[in-house]
């Protein structure tokens, strides 16, 4: 069989193990962590693709980050597939496979191994570690942001070959795309100068001249890649600049460089159990109180153990150094080191650093049995009982994933003192209308972290759709004291909340009234402002309200309506029927919209 013919047949054999393996994702929901930000509730996205959402995608910084291609890539998902989620979760695997695709022919032009390049695709496409990239649509950047790092990747070999401005600008440019996806590919310049020492070998010398010449290539080449690290600075500062601006970033006073250091040792190791051993994988995975000393030493040690063989080994096994600082090099972005999140490692941030590792074992592996009888056989049946051995936990944990209920139920059985999962179990009650089960989760996770701001939040919001508003105060005001954000602000939100509910019209109002004075952009809190106006029997300012919240959403169903109801309270009928209209075309099942439009109607006709 001819070389090509062969590559072809193992690409084909990627994609049908992967599809098959991965192909119950489209039975699976969204879930209730980011994915109503980045899709479901998201007024921007979930109307599809439109030149007013592209040119929101490119402008906004909301989530944290900028990245517009992300943001299209969803808007055309609900172009295609509406909020149907089977089909987001099919785009983000095939996505996936072109990925383990890709990934294989590169290895393979790199190295010139089909079958050591097909294995470390095999285990890229179907550790269980990758699940929580294909299978939950939020992570839709990390996918698609590693294509374009192959991509890259791809056009490098090609400008190595031959260099020229084109296909150098053909690297930039996807490394651009991949950083409008995600910025993980801050680190994309580093990891074409591994390429370069294995397995490209560009800065290899003849022995006879001297060490300075190694020294000029590694120059030449760092060089070469300069506008490539100033897109990577450029991207790193946005981000960070971003994430301070929002509060995302805990500064060294709240948690010591040391600690930082320590976390980041222990999480690369961790890391690597997980890789060895999946067996206790979940969604989020909450920072720890505290990491025992003997922990720390131990992975400490151990890095710099394998860092220094890998040094020792670089002239005669170039791929361990190579894989070795490719792990090292591209956790390092989500390692932890600034820290922007509660949680202190996730499955998804070893999508791309895991392939070094797997570079090691594919070509290791193959050389330690170099001179074993029988070698072909024992490789062949050892990929192969990996292969299936990954795909059933894979296949296994993917049906974790199928909701909200499934998914941190899962996670609160696999991560001891979870309180991060019981928040999101509670909250996946408490929008199927079960507040009470809601609340007996929350007092589950408040046991193990008493200071948790969401749970808190939360708590007081199950109490609030139970009617239980003095118990409900306790908790917004335990969340507003432990939020070093808009504390104040989210506190007068929802006391003004629970006094409208109590038709406290007066009192509401106050409290809305400050929670506008730090958030005057805030769409809700016109609404229910509005709604307090109404009930003290003042439309005029009332629709002044919901005219300025429809100004910032233009998507609201409730703004539209109520300022409906508000014209129609002035007498302003002919002026209503156009807001009912647009409220029911927004939401085309909403019975009473379209009740109270045929009555605004017959009434008009009735003057008429």
């Amino acid at each position: 069989m001819n070389p090509r013919m062969k590559n072809i047949i193992i690409a084909i054999l990627l994609a049908a193990v992967t599809f098959g393996v991965y192909w119950n994702v489209r039975e699976n929901s969204f879930i209730n962590m980011d994915d109503p930000q980045y899709v479901t509730t998201n007024p921007f996205v979930n109307h599809g693709l439109s030149l007013k959402s592209a040119v929101w995608a490119f402008k906004t910084t909301f989530f944290f980050n900028w990245h517009p291609l992300t943001w299209l890539s969803h808007m055309l998902d609900v172009e295609l597939y509406g909020l149907n989620p089977g089909g987001h979760h099919l785009t983000s695997l095939v996505i996936h496979i072109i990925n383990t695709i890709l990934l294989f022919y590169l290895l393979n032009r790199l190295t010139l191994t089909p079958w050591q390049s097909a294995f470390v695709a095999a285990l890229f496409a179907l550790h269980p570690l990758a699940v929580e990239s294909v299978a939950w649509v939020s992570e839709r950047k990390n996918i698609l942001s590693t294509l374009f790092w192959f991509i890259g990747i791809w056009a490098y070999t090609g400008y190595v070959k031959k260099p020229g401005f084109v296909r150098y600008a053909a690297v930039f440019l996807a490394m651009a795309a991949g950083l409008m996806v995600k910025p993980m590919l801050v680190t994309f310049p580093i990891t074409l100068l591994l390429l370069d020492f294995w397995p490209l070998n560009r800065f290899t010398v003849q022995e006879t001249q001297p060490h300075s010449s190694v020294m000029r290539l590694i120059s030449r080449a760092i060089l070469e890649k300069l506008p490539l690290f100033v897109l990577s600075a450029a991207s790193a500062f946005a981000t960070y600049k971003i994430q301070l601006e929002a509060s995302a970033v805990q500064p060294l006073d709240q948690l010591a460089l040391g600690r930082r250091l320590a976390t980041a040792a222990v999480s690369y190791v961790q890391y690597l159990r997980k890789m060895v051993l999946p067996n206790d994988l979940a969604i989020p995975y909450p920072y720890p109180d505290a990491l025992p000393a003997l922990k720390i030493v131990l992975s400490a040690m151990l890095l710099i153990i394998i860092t220094t063989a890998a040094i020792r080994l670089r002239r005669s096994r170039p791929y361990v150094l190579f894989g070795w600082a490719f792990y090292i090099i591209t956790l390092l972005p989500v390692i932890r080191l600034v820290q922007t999140g509660r949680d202190s490692i996730a499955d998804r941030y070893t999508y791309v650093p895991l392939i070094g590792i797997y570079v090691i074992i594919a070509i290791g592996a193959t050389e330690i049995l170099s001179g074993v009888r029988y070698k072909r056989y024992i490789l062949t049946a050892a990929a192969s009982a990996a292969i299936i051995t990954l795909s059933t936990l894979t296949w296994i944990y993917l049906g974790h994933w199928k909701d909200s209920y499934t998914l941190f139920s899962h996670s609160i059985e696999a991560v001891k003192g979870n309180y991060m999962a019981y928040n999101n179990y509670g909250a996946a009650f408490l929008a199927d209308r079960q507040s009470e089960r809601a609340v007996e989760i929350y007092k589950q996770g408040l046991k193990i972290k008493p200071d948790s701001t969401e749970l808190n939040y939360n708590m007081g919001e199950a109490l609030t759709k139970q009617g239980k508003f003095e118990e409900a105060v306790h908790y917004y005001s335990r969340s507003s004291q432990l939020m070093a954000f808009d504390g104040e602000a989210i506190l007068n939100k929802r006391l003004g909340l629970v006094l409208l509910k109590e038709k406290d019209y007066d009192g509401a109002v106050s409290y809305f009234k400050v929670a506008l004075s730090i958030h005057p952009m805030d769409t809700e809190v016109l609404n229910n402002m509005g709604i307090a106006l109404m009930g003290l029997n003042k439309p005029e300012e009332a629709l002044e309200s919901f005219a300025r919240g429809i100004a910032i959403k233009p998507e609201s169903v409730g703004l539209h309506f109520n300022k409906g109801l508000a014209l129609r309270k002035m007498g302003r009928l002919r002026e209503a029927i156009p807001e009912f209209e647009e409220a029911l075309r927004l939401d085309a099942n909403a019975e009473n919209i379209r009740k109270t439009l045929d009555t605004a109607r017959a009434q008009l006709a009735d003057i008429n």
